[in-house]
């Protein structure tokens, strides 16, 4: 056995069966397609709980001006390759108001689960999912574009760096068989790869199919737990599922003491049903209310059906029927054959809300906490198809995005909107073909499918594409939003030159300003590391070497850019929200935020993200976003030289040390971390810097 058994003093494990295939297959479709909507709750009400204290709209500075739905780039899998998008504007809004007590309940249940659930590794990830932290780039060119003449699928998934790894490289031949590609160990067939006449690939598509509700709780003598819910007036009985707990002791150093744990320290006795929805994750029985979670993973699903027919299929057709037993867990699907056709394909069961379908949302949307106590419920199916697994009314397959064979010749998606639908800011307001809300999810990536497209159309620009084209696009590290707000941070400075402001004439006379400005902006926007021992696509065979002159220079700038871009936020979203104690909205939504404010929409909540302090008397807008975009130069450098970066810079002041390779490392982590981690691996890939942990 590896060594983490011995760590944790167990000698043996019991044969695998097939269940433990389907327990591997149901925690990644859950890893991939469970959204609690709580977190999103929970900041909400905090927003508007501020604004009607402090005079400001809330609910507009988090809907619109901060957590804006609409993504960083337009970037677009169906309408980007011509296909036809869903009509936008006429139907749906994104919800009404619904009571203020409900959204506070629902906001306190929310901060409770919160705290225990972050404690959780596997929920803890979960329940970061909406911040796109992980994801993959698929694309696909056809051979009317290629060298030749053959179509050419490209695929880079990337979930959690750890160790062990996720994925793994999997080659099957047998009679009638032979195929290669990325698995899951224990689980058959491949997620992504090849036979001899198709090969396709994937990324997550975040389709909302789980909901959280507030449910209303009452005691219930007649109930088997003695609690019920109430629906649509009525009382439903919410019943109690026993549940054994085993763990093994560690530390009395006998081997293999697993023992059933106790109910009590946090071990329930009895997981609480709320039949017509799900588990219930918090219950608060003296205020009456609860949480619970519907998933349309807890149904029983078929997606290893589908990693099973592809292994053999012969073309799209073949293809299309491995697709209908995809359920949960849904992905973009990217294929191509040596018939010379490309596709994309959406997959999975998406259940249809009752008010979606209907025309109008209820309460709250889709995204956040639900009414348990009626409107908002799935609709269940009058007669489920063949091949169906979920028992509730579903979006067709016909209504999901896809392409095939596009007149542009390619496609894209990187976790990006499918089919365009976020792109005015609101998914709630696309009709379906024959009625109701045409609703997928509220907000994707927004940063990688831009920059691919933008690769990619400048490579076939250039003329016909092979293989190396699409290998250097998948090594690109050019950073979008770099692409944004680096000429804004040069403007800035030019416009501090002739600016009559005294803080801003002091900044463009300070040397490292100027220094590190006139470096953005000869900056590439890649990102480098810029140190020998750092790896890099442009290393052969995966051994580091010197770099170059020019690695060194866009090394630097990755590291200016880093830092400024930490420095921009804190001091303008994250200070807005600090002014009134409200969390922060962090990733690529703050980065979005800020776009569309140097852009110049206007703020719906009236809240001036660059109203720093001593810029009151600033009246020029444009002086105080110039104000405080070379004040997060200044301070980015300030960091750079400080105590707390002194590990990778040992706090010198010159610019041309700050390499990215010395800031930007990643640990491949283990479930038990220490030594189980690479590096250290016990000593066999000792970390390569000296004092910095990481490769």
């Amino acid at each position: 056995l590896p060594p983490e058994y011995q760590a944790l003093e167990l000698t043996a494990v019991a044969p695998w069966t097939p269940v433990d295939t389907i327990v591997i297959g149901k925690l990644v479709s859950f890893q991939l397609s469970f959204d609690l909507d709580t977190g999103v709750t929970e900041q909400l009400q905090a927003y508007v709980a501020a604004g009607a204290a402090n005079g400001f709209d809330g609910r507009a500075l988090y809907l619109t001006d901060l957590v804006a739905h609409a993504p960083f780039s337009s970037a677009s899998t169906v309408p980007d390759a011509t296909g036809t998008a869903p009509r936008a504007g006429a139907a749906g809004s994104t919800g009404g108001a619904p009571r203020a007590g409900n959204l506070a309940a629902a906001a306190r249940l929310a901060a409770r689960y919160r705290e225990v659930a972050e404690s959780v590794p596997v929920l803890a990830a979960v329940l970061g999912r909406r911040e796109h932290a992980t994801g993959s780039n698929t694309w696909a060119v056809s051979g009317r574009l290629t060298k030749d003449g053959r179509p050419i699928l490209a695929n880079d998934p990337h979930l959690g760096l750890d160790t062990p790894s996720i994925f793994y490289p999997v080659r099957l031949r047998a009679p009638g068989l032979d195929a290669a590609g990325e698995g899951f160990a224990g689980v058959p067939g491949l997620a992504q790869g090849a036979n001899r006449d198709i090969a396709w690939g994937s990324t997550t598509n975040p389709m909302d199919v789980t909901d959280t509700y507030l449910e209303a709780v009452r005691p219930d003598p007649a109930s088997p737990s003695g609690l019920a819910t109430v629906y649509k007036g009525q009382t439903e009985p919410v019943v109690a599922v026993p549940e054994v707990f085993r763990a093994n002791r560690t530390g009395d150093g006998a081997p293999d003491t697993v023992a059933v744990v106790p109910p009590g320290d946090g071990i329930p006795p009895a997981t609480l049903i709320v039949p017509r929805h799900g588990p219930v994750v918090q219950l608060d029985p003296a205020a009456g209310t609860a949480l619970s979670v519907q998933w349309a993973g807890a149904a029983p699903t078929q997606e290893l059906d589908a990693f099973l027919q592809w292994l053999q299929a012969g073309d799209l057709a073949d293809f299309r029927q491995g697709l209908a037993s995809f359920d949960v867990g849904s992905q973009n699907w990217s294929y191509a054959d040596r018939h010379g056709h490309i596709a994309y394909f959406a997959s999975g069961e998406l259940p249809l809300r009752e008010d979606l379908q209907a025309g109008a949302v209820a309460g709250l949307p889709p995204y956040l906490v639900r009414d348990g106590r009626g409107g908002n419920e799935w609709l269940p199916a009058a007669e489920r198809p063949p091949g169906q697994a979920l028992p509730y009314e579903v979006l067709p397959q016909a209504e999901l995005p896809q392409l095939v064979d596009p007149p542009r010749g390619y496609f894209v998606n990187a976790n990006n909107d499918p089919a365009g639908t976020t792109l005015d800011n609101d998914p709630l307001n696309q009709p379906r073909p024959g009625g109701g809300i045409y609703y997928l999810n509220p907000g994707y990536d927004g940063l990688r499918a831009g920059r691919i497209t933008e690769a990619l159309a400048a490579a076939l620009r250039r003329g016909r594409v092979d293989a190396n084209d699409m290998a250097r696009i998948q090594a690109d590290t050019v950073l979008l939003d770099a692409e944004f707000f680096t000429p804004r941070i040069t403007a800035a400075l030019a416009r501090a030159a002739t600016s009559a402001v005294p803080e801003l004439r002091a900044l463009v006379r300070d040397p490292a300003v100027v220094e590190a400005v006139v470096r953005l902006t000869l900056w590439g926007r890649s990102t480098p590391t810029g140190i020998a021992e750092g790896y890099d696509a442009a290393d052969v065979d995966g051994r580091p070497s010197a770099p170059s002159a020019r690695e060194r220079a866009e090394s630097v700038g990755a590291t200016l850019y880093g830092v400024w871009r930490s420095r921009f936020l804190a001091s303008t979203v994250d200070a807005a929200a600090a002014r009134y104690r409200l969390p922060v909205v962090g990733g690529q939504r703050a980065l979005t935020a800020l776009k569309r404010a140097l852009s110049g929409a206007p703020s719906a909540s009236g809240v001036d993200f660059f109203a720093a302090p001593g810029s009151a008397d600033i009246a020029d807008p444009r002086d105080r976003q110039a104000l405080a975009i070379l004040r997060a130069v200044r301070a980015g450098l300030d960091r750079l030289a400080s105590p707390d970066f002194a590990p990778a810079f040992g706090g010198s002041t010159r610019i041309a040390d700050y390499r990215w390779g010395r800031l930007h490392r990643v640990t491949l982590d283990s479930p038990l971390g220490g030594p189980f981690s690479v590096p250290p691996a016990f000593g066999r890939f000792p970390a390569p810097l000296p004092g910095l942990g990481g490769i």
